[in-house]
């Protein structure tokens, strides 16, 4: 065989030994761990409370009726004032009933002429009756002449007093301190002709009452933790406090108490009629507001709260995803209490020391592994008045 013959089969051999190679494959890129923001309960100072829903209603209103017929002299007021009482506020014509009055006055002199010269005869004819010197039905008249006298002046008093009355009801007074309304007669109209006219309304707003419902669960819970309180009838026992947000408040800044209640249920709906009194210096609270309560139901107690997003629904039941010691995902099943503050408390089902997922729950699931990034609990508040309702016994 020659050596060109011999180089060529090594050439085959070898280009035949390379074509049956392939090249490695490529590395698969390993995909980091999803991140996620973690941080540990918040531990805070808590207690429970009963939420309700109400209305305010004025402290006192009164309306203001002319009580005597007239025409309306003057008004001594401007609208929406401030006005204490006994502050004169209406005026009507009291021209007619000044001239009642004197005319009263000089018919009571009149009859305590009578009265006088009544007096006179009877003591006179008393005396010769005594002595035999006078008849008996002349006594008898006597003594009849003198009690029609007392009588007349009696009745003189009284239209006395009557006339003097209708003179002091033509200024009209308030009778309560408070915010006074327009005025809703003008000077120069008759009032009080066939019906007492309204002439305006004014409302003791200093304090306001707030009106709300409780059910019969709540009220038992109420009792419960208020039974001395509650069942009181004495002024100065402790009432238990109440705290209201208008309409606009996030937050339960008015204070005050429980006033009364309606001694029973009713058994048509089998809910209780609550009153609360509360302070209203800065005349925030006006009668007619939709207002929300609570009631404080427990001892202050310390509580782990968690953020909103931080909590799941899994048929029905609330659960939050923890990141183990490995940066493993666990799930933990949690039993939810009331918002406090933007935060949900936790009643059991989680610990103090636990990393919770509060960002990035829809991209985890139990078991993966994760790239934790630690944040503040509080940094996720809710921001809404609007919660997720509570889980739980009685929830």
């Amino acid at each position: 065989m020659s050596v060109m013959h011999r180089m060529g089969i090594a050439v085959l051999a070898i280009m035949w030994s390379c074509g049956g190679c392939k090249p490695p494959p490529p590395k698969a890129e390993e995909i980091p761990p999803p991140v996620v923001s973690v941080a540990v309960p918040l531990e805070r100072e808590i207690t429970d409370y009963l939420d309700f829903t109400g209305n305010t209603a004025a402290f006192a209103s009164v309306q203001l009726r002319a009580r005597v017929k007239g025409f309306l002299e003057s008004i001594h007021f401007s609208a929406g004032a401030r006005m204490n009482k006994d502050d004169l506020l209406f005026v009507i014509d009291p021209k007619p009933f000044k001239a009642s009055l004197e005319k009263a006055e000089a018919d009571l002199k009149s009859k305590e002429a009578v009265l006088q010269l009544a007096e006179f005869d009877y003591n006179r004819l008393k005396k010769l009756y005594e002595q035999g010197d006078a008849a008996e039905y002349e006594y008898n008249s006597a003594v009849a002449s003198r009690n029609s006298a007392l009588a007349g002046v009696a009745g003189a008093k009284a239209a006395v007093e009557e006339a003097s009355l209708n003179l002091d009801y033509t200024q009209v007074k308030a009778p309560i301190s408070g915010r006074i309304s327009r005025n809703l007669v003008d000077v120069g109209n008759l009032v009080g002709a066939g019906e007492n006219t309204l002439l305006a309304t004014i409302v003791n707003d200093d304090s306001v009452y707030a009106y709300f419902t409780v059910s019969e669960l709540d009220l038992l819970a109420l009792l419960r933790h208020y039974p001395r309180q509650l069942a009181s009838t004495q002024p100065h026992t402790q009432k238990p406090p109440v705290f209201l947000a208008l309409a606009d408040e996030k937050e339960y800044v008015h204070q005050g108490i429980v006033d009364s209640s309606d001694p029973q249920l009713d058994p048509g709906t089998g809910t209780l009629q609550v009153r609360a009194i509360l302070p209203n210096p800065d005349g925030l609270l006006t009668a007619g507001l939709f207002v929300r309560l609570r009631a404080p139901v427990s001892r202050p107690r310390t509580a782990l709260l968690v953020s909103e997003r931080a909590l799941g629904l899994d048929q029905g039941q609330r659960y939050v995803l923890v990141v183990n010691e490995q940066q493993v995902v666990e799930y933990r099943r949690v039993q939810t209490g009331a918002l406090e503050q933007g935060l949900r408390v936790i009643v059991n089902g989680l610990n103090a020391d636990e990393q919770v997922i509060v960002n990035g729950l829809q991209r985890v699931r139990p078991g993966v592994k994760v790239s934790p990034q630690r944040v503040e609990m509080d940094t996720f508040k809710a921001t809404g008045t609007a919660a997720v309702p509570a889980t739980g016994p009685g929830h």
